[in-house]
This record gives structure tokens, C-alpha cells and sequence, in this order.
């Protein structure tokens, strides 16, 4: 490969494009660490192509990428100011890692979000960090390197497995791995692998991170999280049990999840005043409106545990209670406990106040319950906790306020809730139009996080049907559910804009006539 310098190199940019519902404008950049080019991500790229844009990036000297005549960390910045998108998100591992730290805090304005894998604030001892590897170990590493470079990459390939419980599997999965490095360009990242110190770019950091440690990296103690913590306690930092230096190949799935978790924050943000709000103005349309929801929370209902109607339920909260349709049927179901309708909105339950008279009523937010640890029998939520910004947080109210033995017991919407709505308007400006709802997978986590056993969640689609668009938008208006997300654009949607979303749903269009709308509904029961 030439060696000459170029001046505007022509990267190895892969491009894998969303291929379901595409939830962030600005797209992921995945870039790769010393040793082995964007291979290492396997099948990580396909997975986050389900909500975004993305692309890996190879560094210089790696596949086909031209090599650089200088690789000094100024020089590699401003190699990455030249291919990097306008705006993007970046995923780094170990070494691209740490060069997107230094990015993001040199090029705030490019940055939306910093993710990285396996990635110290350097990789050598020194400089009032002494949890990363030691100089005389590196040194015989790059030494190694300069004597033979496949003997050097297999010691670098087992060092990355180390410790990792897959070892093996691992060890199969990077010799399948063929790709090439240039002599130099190696030599030269391996340099700066030992230079780059981003102690102080990691604490003046103003975008929202995330790191990623495995438990037993032989590369990156796991002990370096304290200097991240010192350094910038606003960094989210996750570590992943029995894993190495590689934790998005043996532990893929939690690797996906931990940064869908990290990106949708981001994105949607929930405005709760606007959740409140809206439900308090849909409160008295809401019951005739809201035939799906009665028809599940009755399902609801009717799989809690019968044995419990007797003496041994007394306290029940109906947790977003809305209009106190199902406190009746609870109090009916247990006649002898006490039950508790919560709501965040004042207005409906006012209104359900006007309702059921007898019934009693709190105005609280699910996820900072104002109840006693260890003090109610059952929690039943219908529709109401998709609206709960950190569902981790509030699994932890839930099993905190729960007696040992009680059980929980709610429905919520899923992601694939109104996935026509949501396309039909990707189609018309790209803009956040439709509430994200949290996954099956990110409710058992949560709730297995929190402690609960016995978690029975199951998924199923609904379609409604309706006679026009129109008709749905005028339905969803009249339970309260707004696009309640304070990270939405604020233009208002005119009339041009609701005939071009008329004319892109148009594509749904059955032969009867009618318009389909998909309801995800996640159901669950679960036990402290």
C-alpha cells in the first residue's frame, strides 16, 4: 500500500442504512480499535441499523483505507474533521475510542452523543493514572511488534480475550478475521496508542457519554472507571460481568441494550407537565375514547391471582389511574383492601373524583412514590408507565414500596405501538411525531434489576382499524396521547404538513377502505 502522504484520503467509509423505524437524524460512527479493522464489530452495525443511520469508519493504514504520512494525534483529528458527517454520534473502541473523546471535546459542535467500548483515558500508566497498563509492558509490546507483526497481533488477539468467559469462542472468531494492516501505519497507531491522554478532554466534555468496561479487560482495568467518576461524574459508565476486552462480541445483546438505553434519552425526552396536561384536557373524552385500554386492563384484571382476593391483599394502588375507570373493578375484586388511585395528572382525577366520589385519590409522579418501603399488596398499572422517562428508576419504586410476596401487575404500549403513524411520518420531514416506547427486553431487565422473580412478560400486536387518518389522530388526541417528548421540533404542524402525512399513510391503505393502526401491548406480572 503507498505510504505518501494524502491530503484528503479516501476512507473505507461502510454505510449500513436504517432498516426499521429510524429514530436519530444524525447517524452512528462506529470506529475501531488497534489490531483489527472494522471487522471487530461483527454483527453490531446490523443490530443499531434497526433505529439509525450508520457507519464504520476505518482508521488509516487499516483495509482499504490510505495510510497517513503523519500520525500524530493533531494530524488524526484533523483527518477525522475531514470524513466524519457535519453532526453524528461515535462509537469508539479501545483506541477509537479514546481518538472520539478527543474529537468530541475538540469538535463539541460535531459531536450529539460519545459511546465508548473498552476505552481508557490512556492507555498507559502515568500522569496521575495508574490504572491502565504498565510502560515496561507496553514497551515490550511495541518492541514485539517491530520484531514480527503476526506474532505481535496473536499476543494482542489473546490479550483481548483474556479473563473474558467465551475465550474460546473469541479466539475463533478474530482468526476468522482477515483483514489488513499496513507495516507503518501499525507501528505508528501502536505509538499513539501510549501518547494520547484524554484526562482532560474527558472532563470538559459538554455532550452525553457513556463507557463501556469489561469486568476482566487484561487492557483496561476495570478499576479506571474511578478516574472517570473523579474526572466527569456526568459520564454514564456500565460494566459487563466475565467480560473482556471485547464485551459487544460475547456479550452482544447487553451491549445493544445498554446503548439503545443510552441513545433514546437523547431523542425523546419526556416532557411530564405535558403529559399531565394533555391527559387533564382529554380526561372527560378520555372513557369513550379509550376502548383498547378498558378492553386490556380488564384482561389485566382478570390474570391476577385469585387466590389473593381474600384477607391477605389490603392495600392496592392503581398506579395512573387516569379517570378511576378500573378502581370500581379493583375495590370489587377486593373488597376488603383499601384502593389507592395515583395519577400525575391533577385534572383527571379531579375528574375521576366527580366519577366514583367514594374512591380514593393522589396526585404523584410513578416514579418518586410518596408510599413506605414494604407497604402495599399489589401495584396495577394500565396504560400509564410508558409515560415514565427511567423505567430503572421506577422498577426500583415499584419493588421499594411493595410487601415481600406482593405482586406488580401492568400493560404498557411497545416499541412497535403505531409503527405506521410513526413511518408515514419519517416519510414527510423525519421529525420525532410519535411517542418511543420501551421494549419487552428493556422491561425485563429493568424489573430483574430492581429484584423482582417470577417476571412473565408477553408481546402482542393489535391492529385497529379506522376509516380515515383523520379518524386515528382524533382518536389518539382523545386519550391525551400527544407526542409529549421535549426534544421534538416545535413547529407547528400546518395543514400541508397533515396532507402530506394523509398522503404517505395512503400506503397502508387495506382494500375495505380502511387504515390500519398497530398496537403493541406489552403485558406483565411479576413478584417481589
Amino acid at each position: 500500500m503507498n505510504t505518501a502522504a494524502v491530503m484528503t484520503p479516501k476512507v473505507l467509509l461502510t454505510d449500513y442504512p436504517c432498516t426499521g423505524i429510524r429514530l436519530y437524524t444524525q447517524p452512528i460512527v462506529l470506529i475501531h480499535g488497534w489490531g483489527v479493522d472494522s471487522q471487530i464489530w461483527q454483527s453490531l452495525p446490523q443490530q443499531l441499523s434497526q433505529t439509525a443511520d450508520i457507519l464504520t469508519l476505518d482508521l488509516p493504514g487499516f483495509a482499504q483505507s490510505p495510510a497517513l504520512e503523519d500520525y500524530s494525534q493533531a494530524s488524526l483529528m484533523e483527518w477525522m474533521a475531514e470524513v466524519l458527517p457535519e453532526r453524528c454520534y461515535l462509537l469508539g473502541l479501545s483506541l477509537g475510542g479514546m481518538l472520539s473523546c478527543a474529537f468530541a471535546a475538540q469538535h463539541p459542535e460535531r459531536v450529539e452523543g460519545l459511546m465508548t467500548l473498552s476505552s481508557n483515558l490512556s492507555f498507559v500508566t502515568g500522569n496521575n493514572n495508574s490504572q491502565a497498563m504498565p510502560a515496561e509492558q507496553y514497551r515490550g509490546f511495541t518492541a514485539s511488534w517491530e520484531e514480527n507483526n503476526q506474532d505481535c497481533l496473536k499476543r494482542f488477539c489473546g490479550l483481548q480475550t483474556q479473563g473474558d468467559s467465551q475465550q474460546r469462542q473469541l479466539i475463533r472468531q478474530l482468526r476468522g478475521m482477515t483483514g489488513e494492516l499496513h507495516a507503518e501505519s501499525g507501528g505508528a497507531l501502536l505509538k499513539l496508542l501510549g501518547e494520547i491522554d484524554n484526562q482532560t478532554a474527558i472532563t470538559g466534555l459538554n455532550c452525553p457519554t457513556l463507557a463501556i468496561f469489561g469486568e476482566q479487560d487484561a487492557l483496561v482495568p476495570v478499576a479506571c472507571t474511578d478516574r472517570f467518576r473523579d474526572l466527569n461524574s456526568l459520564v454514564e459508565i456500565a460494566v459487563i460481568e466475565d467480560a473482556g476486552h471485547l464485551p459487544h462480541l460475547s456479550r452482544a445483546d447487553e451491549v445493544h441494550r445498554l446503548i439503545n438505553s443510552f441513545l433514546q434519552p437523547q431523542q425523546y425526552r419526556l416532557d411530564k407537565t405535558k403529559v399531565a396536561e394533555s391527559f387533564g384536557r382529554a380526561a372527560s373524552r378520555y372513557d369513550s375514547a379509550a376502548v383498547l385500554q378498558h378492553k386490556i386492563g380488564e384482561q389485566l384484571l382478570s390474570n391476577l391471582n385469585r387466590e389473593d382476593s381474600d384477607n391477605s391483599v389490603t392495600t392496592v394502588i392503581d398506579l395512573g389511574c387516569g379517570t378511576g375507570y378500573h378502581c370500581p373493578q379493583l375495590q370489587k375484586q377486593y373488597p376488603k383492601a383499601e384502593i389507592i388511585g395515583v395519577d400525575i395528572s391533577s385534572a383527571m382525577l379531579s375528574y375521576a373524583a366527580t366519577q366514583y366520589p367514594q374512591g380514593n385519590w393522589l396526585c404523584a409522579d410513578a416514579e418518586d412514590l410518596p408510599f413506605e418501603d414494604n407497604s402495599q399488596s399489589l401495584i396495577f398499572s394500565n396504560f400509564a408507565l410508558q409515560w415514565c422517562e427511567n423505567i430503572e428508576q421506577l422498577a426500583s419504586q415499584l419493588y421499594r414500596v411493595l410487601k415481600p410476596q406482593a405482586q406488580l401487575c401492568f400493560a404498557v404500549p411497545g416499541p412497535e405501538t403505531l409503527t405506521e403513524l410513526r413511518s408515514a411520518w419519517q416519510q414527510v420531514d423525519g421529525r420525532v411525531h410519535v411517542n418511543r416506547f420501551n421494549s419487552l427486553l428493556d422491561w425485563q431487565s429493568a424489573l430483574q434489576n430492581a429484584g423482582f422473580s417470577q417476571v412473565e412478560l408477553q408481546s402482542e400486536n393489535i391492529i385497529q382499524q379506522h376509516q380515515s387518518v383523520r379518524e386515528l389522530l382524533m382518536e389518539l388526541k382523545d386519550v391525551g396521547a400527544h407526542n409529549n417528548n421535549a426534544g421534538k421540533q416545535t413547529t407547528l404542524t400546518g395543514k400541508q404538513h397533515l396532507q402530506a402525512l394523509y398522503a404517505a399513510y395512503d400506503g397502508y391503505r387495506q382494500a375495505d377502505g380502511r387504515f390500519p393502526a398497530t398496537w403493541e401491548i406489552i403485558s406483565c406480572t411479576a413478584c417481589k
